[in-house]
């Protein structure tokens, strides 16, 4: 297989484990043979010297890293000499699996399957993989702590980054969940809304009152009751309530 220029794919493996290092190298090369180690790096300072010597197409970038996290690479670089894809290699747990999905980055989960790895590459082949140093800096705030502070969503052109506190709440339609702001914006994502449930149960601030609701409770001003149980919002908006949540939610308000 060819990069889009037409030549060999180029790549660097930055691992600090020559084990895993080797296996990766290994593993690119029986699923294409005209695939290019540049160079294989065992910590972020060399990493850096060898990606501005040799410019690589792809970079199999491990996250736990001597001295330096993974996350900090683009740090040494000027935006104009970032030209190559970044695919994150990592063992994390399961928060900050949620932090690079939220942050719209290219990842796989080690121990490295066979069948990931090559999903990886021929998604770079596609010109699929479009790793910003915005995206890589958020996924760095996002791994910070197991409570998400923002999360990229896909629309028309780009990228949308929505500071998770600014959300009031999260409807099911169907299988996709459409978020509100509170500046009154909406986006719709192709997640259900057990997806995004999961993704803020670290955080005491949403609650799910209802099967097609997750809401900030943050935002909640009061509990009317009028042909079942409702909380009501700044604008009068007002979202049912299971009769089970009635007690938790009045809990959180006060």
């Amino acid at each position: 297989m060819q990069n889009n220029t037409g030549n060999p794919l180029r790549i660097i493996i930055i691992e600090d484990e020559k084990i895993a290092s080797d296996l990766l190298e290994q593993m690119l090369i029986e699923f294409d043979d005209t695939i290019e180690i540049l160079d294989k790096c065992y910590d972020l300072p060399s990493s850096v010297k060898s990606i501005k010597k040799h410019q690589p197409d792809l970079v199999f970038l491990d996250i736990e890293l001597p001295v330096y996290s993974g996350l900090q690479l683009l740090d040494f670089f000027d935006i104009s000499e970032i030209n190559f894809a970044i695919v994150f290699t990592t063992a994390s747990n399961k928060y900050a699996i949620r932090a690079f999905e939220m942050s719209a980055v290219d990842y796989i989960l080690k121990p490295i399957q066979k069948e990931k790895l090559e999903i990886a590459v021929k998604k770079f082949y596609k010109q699929q993989i479009k790793n910003s140093a915005e995206n890589i800096l958020l996924l760095s705030q996002n791994t910070a702590t197991p409570e998400l502070k923002k999360i990229v969503i896909p629309v028309t052109g780009g990228y949308e980054i929505l500071v998770i506190s600014d959300i009031v709440y999260f409807k099911a339609e169907g299988s996709y969940t459409r978020i509100f702001l509170a500046n009154k914006q909406n986006f719709i994502m192709s997640k259900n809304l057990k997806y995004f449930h999961t993704l803020l149960e670290n955080n005491d601030l949403f609650v799910r009152i209802h099967r097609s609701f997750v809401v900030n409770i943050s935002y909640a001003k009061r509990i009317v009751r009028n042909n079942g149980n409702f909380l009501v919002f700044d604008d009068d908006l007002q979202l049912p309530i299971v009769n089970e949540k009635v007690v938790d939610v009045i809990k959180l308000i006060k």
